[in-house]
């Protein structure tokens, strides 16, 4: 199946993307990987620490 140059010119210069998941997909929560690895060091701390006897 060969394009002509007109179709292929309007799928390149075309500003919609061809598909409609990017835009209606939810996007990631934005939190930090730093953030994240810091709650689940505290996380891991806390049951490290309840679980030793006193």
């Amino acid at each position: 199946m060969s394009k002509t140059l007109d179709v292929i010119n309007d799928a390149v210069r075309n500003p919609k993307h061809p598909f409609r998941k990017p835009y209606n997909h939810p996007k990631k929560a934005i939190k930090h990987r730093y953030e994240r690895r810091k709650v689940r060091e505290y996380l891991h701390l806390g049951d490290w620490l309840a679980d030793e006897p006193a």
